[in-house]
C-alpha cells in the first residue's frame, strides 16, 4: 500500500481525486440511508451535496465551453445534471457527475504511471563509470564524463555511454536499443550504446555521447515528445453532441415562445435529457473493456478503445513480438560421416557451462534429444567468437570461422558455401570441430510465434489495410521472418527514432496506426502511434506503461482480437446512439405538442437508456467478435 501511495502520490493528493472520493462517498451514504428507510430529507441532502461537489466544475466548464463555442459531451452532462435536479432525481444527477470526475482521475493515474516509467527508464544507465585518465583508473559519476573519455566496461556491467570500442572483445545484449534478438559481438571500432548489457568480456570505449544525448536519452525524449504531441482522441459522443445540444436548446426555446407553457418546455428538456446519449458510449465501452479483460486484453480507457476501432494499419516489432525473442536451434548439419546426434552432443559438451543465449539454445536442443553431455575438464570463452573446451585429449571448438581459423581448423569450401547461404537466410551459424576435424554446423535463429500468421490473417479480415514489420535486426533476418509471416512490408536496421519516423510517415499517408511491441526501443513508436499495443508478459514496464492496450498473455492473436473487439464495440456504440437519438427525437416531438407530461417524459427518455444498457450487455459476454 505504501508503495502504491509513493508511486501515485501526485494523483492521490490532487483536487480531482478529492472531489471524486467525496462525491462517491456521499452517493454511497445517500444510497445506504435510503435503503435503510431513513427519513427522506437526509439522503436527499447528501445527494444534493454530492451534486454540488462533483457537478459544479462540470457545469461551469460547460458554460465556458458554450461561451467559447466549443460544444462537446460536457454540455450534455451538464444538461443531464441540471434536468435531473429540476425533476428531483438528485441521486441520478450525483452519479452522472461522479462518473465524469472519476474518469478524469483514472486518466491521471495512467499519466502518472507513464511518467514514472520514464523515470525508471533513465535508471538503466549506470550512475557511475570506470574511466581511465592519465593512465589511472577511477570510478566517477556519469555526470562528470565528457566526450573523449576512455570508459572501461567489464562482464555483467551496463554500458554508461554511447561510443566506439578502442580495445577488447565482448558479447553485448543491445536488444533494448536495437531490438536485435541475439547478443552482438563487439570488437575494435564497434559502436556501443548506453544502457546495453555487457554479458561477457571486457571493453575499453571511447566516449562519443553522454547523458541525454545518448541513444537511450533520445528514446526518453522521443517518448515524452510523442506523448505531448499526440493528437487528442475525439469521443464519439462529442461528435454527436456538437449538433444535438444546440438543437435541443433551440427546440426548447421555440416551444416556450410558442406555447408560453413552462411544463411543455420542461417536458422537452427532460425527455431530451441526454442520459441515453451520454450513456451510449460509456456502457458499451465498459462492456468492451470487460470483454477484453476476460480475454487477457487490458484496455486503458474508453478513448483508447474507440481509437483502436478505427485502426487501418498495424506495425509490428519483430523481436519478442512476431518472434519469441529467444534463439532456438533450427538446423543441425553433419559433415564427413558425422551424425546430427554427434554434432549436437559435442557442441553441448562445450556449451554446458556457457551463459550465452546461443549456448543455452544448444543445451535446450540437447535435452529435447535426450542427450546427457559429459563435463568438460577445461572451458574457455572467447567473447564474440565462441567457446573452446577440453575433454581428455580431445579439444572441442564451437564458434565462428575466425575462431576455427585461430585454431588452425580449415573450413571446407563446400561447407563454407552452405554457411554463407544459411547466413543469408538470417541464421546464426556455429561451426563444430573436435580434435581439429570439422564435424558440422548448428544453425540458430529466433523463431516465429506459432499464432503469428493467423493473427495477421485475422487483422486483414477485420479490415486492416496494411501490416508492416519494423525491426532493428539485420536485413537477412528481417527478410526471412517477413516472408514466413506474410507482412505487406518490412524495414530493418531501424533505431528507435527511425521507427517513430516510419509511424509518422504512415500517419501522414492517412493511416490510423497501431504499433505492437514489447521492448524499450519500441516505446517511442508506441507513444507516437494512434494506438500502442504492448506484449505484457515479455514486455518491459516502459513499453506497457506507454501503450494504450496491454496484452496480458504472450499471444499475438490477442492483438488482432483487440482490434476486432474495438470495432465491435464501436458498432454497439453507434447502435446505442441510434436508440438514444431515435427515442429522444420522438419524445421531443411528443413533448412539444403537449403529448407528454414531465413525469411521462422522464419515463419515456429512460426507455432509451435501458435499451442502450441492454444492447451493451450483449457485448460484455460475447465470444464472437465478428
Amino acid at each position: 500500500m505504501s508503495r502504491f501511495f509513493g508511486r501515485y502520490r501526485a494523483v492521490i493528493v490532487s483536487k480531482e481525486f478529492a472531489i471524486a472520493a467525496i462525491t462517491g462517498l456521499l452517493i454511497l451514504l445517500s444510497t445506504l440511508l435510503r435503503l435503510a428507510g431513513v427519513i427522506q430529507g437526509i439522503p436527499t441532502v447528501l445527494a444534493l451535496t454530492a451534486v454540488a461537489v462533483g457537478g459544479t466544475a462540470i457545469i461551469i466548464g460547460a458554460v465556458r465551453g458554450l461561451l467559447q463555442r466549443q460544444v462537446n459531451v460536457d454540455e450534455l452532462v451538464a444538461i443531464a445534471i441540471i434536468a435531473s435536479v429540476i425533476y428531483g432525481e438528485y441521486l441520478s444527477a450525483a452519479f452522472v457527475a461522479f462518473m465524469m470526475v472519476f474518469g478524469k482521475v483514472l486518466e491521471d493515474f495512467t499519466s502518472e504511471r507513464a511518467r514514472k516509467a520514464l523515470e525508471d527508464l533513465g535508471k538503466l544507465t549506470p550512475t557511475v563509470a570506470c574511466v581511465r585518465r592519465d593512465g589511472q583508473e577511477s570510478s566517477i559519476p556519469i555526470e562528470e564524463l565528457v566526450p573523449g573519455d576512455l570508459v572501461i566496461v567489464r562482464s555483467g556491467e551496463r554500458i554508461a555511454v554511447d561510443g566506439k570500442v578502442v580495445s577488447g572483445q565482448a558479447s553485448v545484449n543491445q536488444a533494448l536499443i536495437t531490438g536485435e534478438s541475439m547478443p552482438v559481438a563487439k570488437t575494435r571500432e564497434s559502436e556501443v550504446y548506453a544502457g546495453t548489457l555487457n554479458e561477457l568480456g571486457a571493453l575499453e570505449i571511447r566516449t562519443a555521447r553522454v547523458g541525454e544525448s545518448t541513444t537511450l536519452g533520445q528514446i526518453v525524449r522521443l517518448v515524452e515528445e510523442a506523448e505531448e504531441n499526440r493528437a487528442p482522441i475525439v469521443r464519439t459522443a462529442d461528435h454527436y453532441a456538437k449538433y444535438f445540444t444546440p438543437l435541443i436548446l433551440i427546440i426548447a426555446a421555440i416551444v416556450y415562445l410558442i406555447t408560453r407553457k413552462i411544463d411543455y418546455t420542461l417536458s422537452v428538456l427532460i425527455v431530451s435529457c441526454p442520459c441515453a446519449l451520454v450513456l451510449a458510449t460509456p456502457v458499451a465501452i465498459v462492456a468492451g473493456v470487460a470483454n477484453g479483460a476476460r480475454r487477457g486484453i487490458l484496455i486503458k480507457g474508453g478513448a483508447r478503445l474507440e481509437a483502436a476501432g478505427k485502426v487501418t494499419a498495424v506495425a509490428f516489432d519483430k523481436t519478442g513480438t512476431i518472434t519469441l525473442g529467444k534463439p532456438r536451434v533450427i538446423r543441425v548439419l553433419p559433415f564427413e560421416g558425422a551424425s546430427e546426434r554427434e554434432v549436437l552432443e559435442v557442441a553441448a559438451i562445450a556449451e554446458k557451462l556457457s551463459e550465452h543465449p546461443l549456448g543455452k539454445a544448444i543445451m535446450t536442443k540437447a535435452k529435447e534429444q535426450g542427450l546427457s553431455p559429459a563435463d568438460a575438464e577445461d572451458f574457455h570463452v572467447v567473447p564474440g567468437y565462441g567457446v573452446v573446451a577440453q575433454v581428455g585429449d580431445t579439444k572441442i571448438v564451437v564458434g565462428n570461422r575466425e575462431l576455427l581459423r585461430e585454431h588452425q581448423i580449415t573450413l571446407p569450401q563446400s561447407l563454407g558455401d552452405i554457411v554463407g547461404q544459411l547466413e543469408e537466410e538470417g541464421l546464426t551459424i556455429l561451426l563444430v570441430a573436435s580434435s581439429g576435424r570439422m564435424l558440422g554446423l548448428i544453425g540458430v535463429a529466433d523463431v516465429v510465434r506459432e499464432e503469428m500468421r493467423q493473427a495477421i490473417r485475422e487483422l486483414k479480415h477485420a479490415g486492416v489495410e496494411k501490416v508492416v514489420m519494423l525491426t532493428g535486426d539485420n536485413h537477412a533476418v528481417a527478410n526471412r521472418i517477413a516472408r514466413e509471416v506474410g507482412v505487406d512490408e518490412w524495414h530493418a536496421k531501424l533505431l528507435p527514432a527511425e521507427k517513430v519516423e516510419y509511424v509518422i510517415k504512415m500517419q501522414k499517408d492517412g493511416y490510423k496506426v497501431a504499433m505492437v511491441g514489447d521492448g524499450i526501443n519500441d516505446a517511442p513508436a508506441l507513444a507516437q502511434a494512434n494506438i500502442g499495443i504492448a506484449m505484457g508478459i515479455t514486455g518491459t514496464d516502459v513499453a506497457m506503461d506507454t501503450a494504450d492496450i496491454v496484452l496480458m498473455t504472450d499471444n499475438a492473436l490477442r492483438a488482432s482480437e483487440a482490434i476486432k473487439l474495438s470495432r465491435k464495440t464501436l458498432r454497439v456504440v453507434r447502435q446505442n446512439l441510434f436508440f438514444a437519438l431515435f427515442f429522444n427525437l420522438i419524445g421531443v416531438a411528443a413533448a412539444a405538442s403537449g403529448g407528454l407530461s414531465p413525469i411521462a417524459a422522464a419515463l419515456f427518455h429512460n426507455f432509451g437508456s435501458v435499451a442502450g444498457v441492454v444492447n451493451a450487455a450483449r457485448l460484455a459476454g460475447s465470444r464472437n467478435l465478428a
